[in-house]
């Protein structure tokens, strides 16, 4: 299930619609009380991932999987596990841990219950991105990266009809780039 269809996760339905600008308080006070809520939620939540991978057992995690994932969406099960990991880097960022130690160490603890250790690298080379830029790569035929998808959704400097203009299907004389996750309509998995 996605959007508002899904029961309350860290977030309550509630607290999706305000997040994504579809409601607003009555009061700056009772905004600033969801505000508080949330990040509360937010902070428990990343707290009880402890708990999940000590005591969860392997067959409910399977069946979150096998039950949840796997039903949905082509992409939905990608993103959200993308989102997810976008999400704990942000906050590791915010840190002063390396995100690098913060990853290696997860995996190794995942891996520590089929009794072995990983070696993780990971080489991070940060680019600049601009509208222009991207539109070039795009005038060029060249394709972009989901990433760079995204910032182009994102940019106030692009159209939505001028980035719907290179993802035109054949069949689709005239398509439409809503602000849904362009991500989800982009990839084919």
């Amino acid at each position: 299930m996605s959007g508002d269809e899904r029961d309350r996760g860290i977030l309550s339905k509630a607290d999706r619609a305000y997040l994504r600008g579809e409601t607003e308080f009555a009061s700056v006070q009772s905004e600033r009380n969801a505000r508080a809520r949330i990040r509360e939620r937010i902070h428990d939540a990343i707290l009880d991932f402890e708990v999940l991978v000590e005591c969860l057992s392997e067959r409910d995690r399977r069946l979150v999987v096998e039950n949840q994932f796997e039903s949905a969406d082509g992409t939905e099960a990608f993103d959200a596990l993308v989102s997810a990991v976008a999400f704990l880097y942000r906050v590791t960022k915010d840190t002063d841990l390396e995100f690098e130690t913060v990853l290696s160490e997860a995996v190794n603890l995942a891996e520590a219950s089929d009794d072995r250790a990983a070696t993780v690298r990971l080489d991070l080379t940060f680019q600049s991105l601009t509208a222009e830029q991207l539109r070039h790569k795009l005038e060029r035929g060249e394709s972009l990266s989901l990433t760079e998808i995204a910032f182009l959704h994102e940019s106030d400097e692009v159209r939505m009809d001028e980035l719907a203009r290179y993802f035109r299907d054949a069949d689709d004389s005239t398509p439409e780039v809503d602000d849904g996750r362009i991500q989800s309509k982009v990839t084919n998995f």
